[in-house]
């Protein structure tokens, strides 16, 4: 239990400076401190920093799913027929805009791709691809590894135009950027193209129907 608090601990400090910080400018040693810990420790439990952010974008992605998933299910889904496509749009859409509008999770995203890229990428990512050709059978080749190459595809198509959004670099709208964002997943699997434009729009009457917020720390409320 006290390895198990000692691992939460470290993860909320580094969750607060990551975010108010950067990534670059929150340094182990300080996290540490904060915690009133040694520096071993945290390679310890996490390895390394660019771990340790791994960790943190994990658990706020994981929270961020299970959080629309519950909200969706409440005041949407309840009423209206069960669609993973769109309930998967919601939350990419949610997802997209924590970054664009919120400029400390950009910074911290950016900054954190640049160290080191890989470890931006989550196995929850491959999984979400999984469900979706089990729940609508993909229209795939069925090589062995092209569901994991469709979600490091997804990731990196969606961190290269935010990134791109935000340094000004197109003349498009947030909420056409947005639209690409989310409909790059579905053209990635496959879909039809009539179908990824239906998805988009319930999605879109979904979140003017139902009320979410952007909050500090890697929030969706």
């Amino acid at each position: 239990m006290y390895m198990k608090n000692q691992k939460e601990n470290i993860l909320q400090v580094a969750t607060k400076l990551f975010y108010e910080q950067g990534y670059k400018n929150t340094y182990l040693d300080q996290i540490a401190a904060i915690c009133g810990i040694t520096k071993p420790l945290i390679t310890y439990y996490f390895k390394s920093k660019s771990n340790l952010a791994r960790e943190v974008s994990e658990r706020f992605l994981y929270e961020h799913k299970n959080r629309i998933a519950l909200k969706l299910y409440l005041e949407y889904f309840k009423e209206n027929p069960t669609d993973l496509q769109v309930s998967t749009a919601v939350e990419i859409r949610l997802y997209d805009m924590l970054h664009l509008y919120d400029p400390n999770v950009m910074r911290f995203v950016k900054e954190h791709a640049d160290e080191k890229y890989e470890d931006t990428f989550s196995a929850n990512k491959v999984r979400l691809y999984q469900i979706h050709d089990r729940r609508y059978g993909l229209n795939l080749t069925r090589c062995p590894d092209e569901i994991s190459m469709i979600a490091r595809a997804a990731i990196a198509t969606s961190l290269s135009v935010k990134l791109a959004y935000a340094n000004g670099e197109f003349n498009c709208s947030l909420e056409e950027c947005l639209d690409y964002l989310t409909s790059a997943h579905f053209v990635l699997m496959h879909i039809d193209e009539k179908r990824i434009n239906e998805i988009i729009e319930e999605s879109k009457y979904i979140l003017e129907m139902i009320p979410f917020e952007i909050k500090p720390y890697f929030q969706v409320i």
